[in-house]
């Protein structure tokens, strides 16, 4: 499956559709991506992740840049629609507690509308 990235907006938070395998290949296209969303100013995104049909250690490390780079600017990284095999690699790596995983579109898009002393 070919590698593609396909942006949608709900309000002021960014879907990123993500389809293909996330692997050494794909990892550097969804950083260039990610690099200019937050430069533009983007700082809720959520990453959809059930088109992804492989995820080796090059795509986590995409995923942690990503986490590492929309936090400082006090917004936040959501990821959903992963699958169980992929979830196993976070699990085996220990990075299921470092990244907000969450059910559905609708889950990871309300979560960054709460007031802050409801999110724990």
């Amino acid at each position: 499956m070919e590698f593609k990235l396909e942006e949608r907006s709900q309000g002021d938070v960014v879907v990123l559709d993500v389809r293909g395998n996330l692997d050494v290949q794909s990892a550097p296209t969804l950083k260039v991506r990610l690099d200019s969303l937050v430069n533009f100013g983007h700082q809720k995104i959520v990453l959809n992740l059930s088109d992804v049909g492989f995820i080796d250690s090059t795509g986590v490390g995409s995923l942690i840049y990503a986490q590492k780079i929309i936090n400082p600017i006090k917004g936040g990284l959501r990821i959903i629609g992963i699958t169980p095999r992929n979830l196993n690699v976070f699990s085996v790596m220990n990075l299921t507690d470092v990244f907000s995983i969450m059910k559905t579109e609708e889950a990871a898009v309300g979560s960054f509308h709460r007031d802050d002393s409801t999110v724990h």
